[in-house]
């Protein structure tokens, strides 16, 4: 008898197409990931890509990134030997994701927007299109879980009240789909995959503040062991959660804010030989440096004058973070024409406020336009003195924030 070929599995998460950096579209970069995925997909010889949410950045994204989208899928379904599993994240319209499911699934790519009526839509089998003998694995499919999914409202309840039913929402959401993959995995190796925030987990400047903090927030502990595999997306720094190597976070394939600069990317490829899945990361190439570069005005221009840049490669971005006074608008100039002459483009040129109480900040010091809704808000936040604790006031307006940016979709 030969041997059985194992199945090569894919894990990615965030791509957020069609995200705007500050005023800048990031269309180059993502069309570089998605020709590198590809030719990995070809090369290593996948069997199936799992994409764990937030393909897109907004709920209506750019007509340009739809047809991105669209052509990649098209081009793997082309190849006629690789599978694909799609669930939305936070970003995402659910709608707009189911919306093509039926047509997509003529190309062995299935498509989870929105969470199904019942746990049994939620799970099934994905076989190995280049071997009829592999068993293939069972992949249970949950999308970003919203509000609504995990819990009904309860007229005058505590936060704590409702924080402690969200995240019983979550599991018992969990817990009912593992129960009906067990039953019909009949010993082939389970995928699940989630769009969430695990406890313990590294995050950066540019994830939205959902499910983040105790509101909705659940451990590595909670995901059933009938998982061989949880791939989760929602944060974009690739890590393991709560020390288990099987739950992981694939991380985004490019750097989304300033502060994921210097933070390797990656997709992780899964082996299923022998039944036990192994995993190995995949680096995901640098298509457009960012860079963070902080000083006096003397040694932000010592630094710009010394950038080597490739001619080969995107033209680097950079943040520059002015120590002292507020930059001057001809200091401004100058640092961004600096730059331009050495093959680099300022994003921004802000001020080094740290140790500096918002209070002592003049109003000119800082742009609220360089701020996110919870920063904001925790600015606002140091001069209040009121009884409830801090924590709980911040955790409440994540809430607030999380349903205002549902109702958006």
């Amino acid at each position: 008898m030969r041997n059985r070929r194992a199945m090569h599995i894919i894990h990615t998460s965030d791509w957020h197409l069609g995200q705007h950096f500050f005023d800048r579209d990031r269309f180059e970069e993502h069309e570089a990931f998605l020709r590198f995925l590809l030719a990995t997909i070809e090369t290593r010889r996948v069997d199936l890509l799992i994409v764990s949410g937030d393909i897109f950045d907004t709920a209506n994204p750019p007509r340009e990134a739809e047809r991105m989208y669209y052509r990649f899928l098209t081009r793997l379904g082309a190849m006629g030997t690789c599978s694909a599993v799609i669930v939305g994240g936070n970003h995402d319209s659910a709608p707009h994701l189911d919306a093509p499911a039926t047509v997509l699934e003529t190309l062995n790519i299935k498509v989870v927007g929105a969470l199904p009526e019942s746990a049994e839509e939620a799970v099934f089998h994905v076989p190995c299109l280049r071997d009829e003998t592999d068993p293939g694995v069972w992949v249970a499919a949950v999308p970003y879980l919203r509000d609504r999914d995990v819990r009904k409202a309860v007229a005058g309840e505590s936060f704590d009240e409702l924080s402690a039913r969200t995240r019983a929402g979550i599991r018992a959401a969990y817990t009912e789909i593992a129960e009906v993959a067990h039953a019909r995995s009949n010993g082939t190796p389970v995928i699940g995959t989630g769009h969430l925030t695990a406890l313990g987990s590294s995050v950066s400047d540019s994830e939205r503040t959902i499910h983040i903090g105790n509101l909705g927030s659940i451990s590595g502990g909670d995901f059933p062991d009938t998982f061989d595999y949880v791939a989760l997306g929602h944060i974009h720094t690739p890590q393991a959660v709560g020390g288990s190597q099987t739950i992981r976070y694939s991380g985004s394939p490019i750097a989304l804010s300033f502060s994921e600069a210097s933070q390797p990317k990656e997709i992780r490829l899964i082996n299923t030989a022998g039944g036990t899945l192994t995993q190995e990361p995949i680096a995901v190439p640098t298509f457009r440096p960012l860079l963070r570069i902080k000083g006096d005005a003397d040694a932000l221009k010592e630094a710009l004058t010394a950038l080597e840049v490739s001619e080969k490669g995107l033209t680097p971005w950079v943040e520059l973070t002015v120590k002292g006074s507020l930059p001057s608008s001809t200091l401004n100039e100058e640092l961004r024409t600096l730059a331009g002459e050495h093959g680099a483009e300022v994003l921004k040129v802000g001020l080094d406020t740290s140790g500096r109480p918002s209070a002592e900040l003049a109003p000119g010091d800082l742009s609220i336009n360089e701020l996110n809704p919870e920063e904001v808000f925790q600015r606002r936040l140091e001069a209040y003195e009121g009884e409830v604790p801090p924590d709980t006031l911040v955790e409440c307006f994540s809430h607030l924030l999380t349903l205002a940016q549902e109702a958006e979709k």
